[in-house]
């Protein structure tokens, strides 16, 4: 199984790089990629910004650097989109196979989703959305080839632009799909 983590955001809204944020003292990189490897996934492609994150982000998760391939943004902070085309189209990846994407802001995300959104992958599906009040496209499995062309930098958020693929949503209520976008997000979630 392979996977996309993109880790190359601005993190605007919390106000520093989110990859390194720390809960029990591990990274929110550091978590994404247990929980990736834990689950299967060995083939793993970091997408991080630039030299300076992705360097950051290697010495904030240790050995585990090791169990992964870092790649940078074509453009940094170019956009989310931009960073997804650039992965899928990587040479780590394999187009032939499905592929999970990851964000590093969902640091509670428990790795049974992966294995409900596998299940729910069938022969005339190229995206299994997690969906929990609303999609989160970020956590998605797709078929590389069909996400690559449909998606657009230019057109819309990816929310919009995955409906004009072939579908499926998949219930992700108590998977743990919370993000954590500001600094009040960590403070209440590490509280309850």
């Amino acid at each position: 199984m392979q996977a996309l983590v993109l880790a190359g955001g601005r993190s605007s809204r919390m106000g520093r790089d989110k990859s390194l944020m720390q809960i029990d003292g591990k990274s929110l990189i550091r978590i994404t990629l247990e929980r990736l490897i834990d689950s299967g996934h060995s083939v793993i492609l970091v997408m991080a910004s630039d030299e300076a994150q992705e360097f950051r982000q290697k010495s904030s998760v240790g050995e585990l650097a090791k169990a992964a391939v870092w790649r940078r943004d074509d453009k940094p902070h170019s956009g989310m989109i931009e960073a997804l085309l650039t992965g899928i189209r990587d040479g780590a990846i394999d187009a032939t196979k499905p592929l999970q994407i990851s964000s590093v802001d969902s640091p509670w995300l428990q790795s049974k989703l992966y294995s409900k959104l596998r299940m729910s992958m069938g022969k005339n599906i190229d995206i299994v959305v997690p969906y929990c009040k609303t999609p989160h496209p970020l956590h998605s499995l797709v078929r590389v080839d069909p996400l690559n062309e449909a998606i657009n930098p230019g057109d819309g958020p990816l929310k919009n632009q995955i409906k004009a693929m072939r579908w499926k949503a998949v219930d992700c209520t108590g998977q743990g799909l919370q993000n954590v976008n500001s600094p009040s997000d960590l403070r209440m979630s590490s509280d309850s």
